[in-house]
């Protein structure tokens, strides 16, 4: 079947897909992986499978889910620094491109704000990469504002 085809047989309601979103699991590693490569990064669904059993109490990834596939998914977290106080971070959020304007991304972008809200943390806070224009506008449509623009630095230690 066709993308289009696919996402005719996803189910509308009210213009939209009709989306389940829910905490993923292991058997969700595949779809993730696929997923995850779209963005850029390798990763196997052995590592995603034991990184999602490894998560720190409190993380929830989340999946969304349409004619009974994942077509997203979003990993969020309590931060808490010095400087910003309590906050949600999203570590990841993603679509799968053919299902991008659906209403996936903004279902996962619920979750994550009623998840935040429900663990009484006042702010949704994430970073996105600079050549990632689409994203941006995606966030700004959701209500999310850019507070600054900064430099990812890392060390590997092994």
């Amino acid at each position: 079947m066709s993308w289009l085809g696919e996402r005719r047989a996803a189910g509308r309601q009210n213009g939209r897909m009709d989306i389940e979103v829910r905490p993923a699991t292991a058997d969700d590693s595949a779809a993730l992986v696929t997923l995850i490569a779209a963005m850029g990064y390798d990763v196997t669904a052995e590592e995603v499978a034991q990184r999602l059993a490894e998560l720190a109490e409190g993380d929830a990834v989340f999946v969304a889910v349409a004619a009974g596939r994942v077509r997203g998914w979003c990993h969020v977290y309590r931060s808490q620094s010095l400087i910003a106080g309590p906050r949600a971070e999203i570590a990841g959020l993603a679509v799968n491109p053919d299902f991008q304007g659906g209403g996936v991304g903004g279902a996962l972008l619920r979750q994550v704000e009623e998840w935040a809200a429900a663990n009484g943390i006042p702010v949704v806070h994430l970073r996105s990469g600079s050549e990632r224009e689409a994203a941006h506008e995606f966030y700004r449509k959701h209500g999310y504002n850019g507070v600054k623009t900064q430099l990812a630095l890392r060390k590997s230690l092994v």
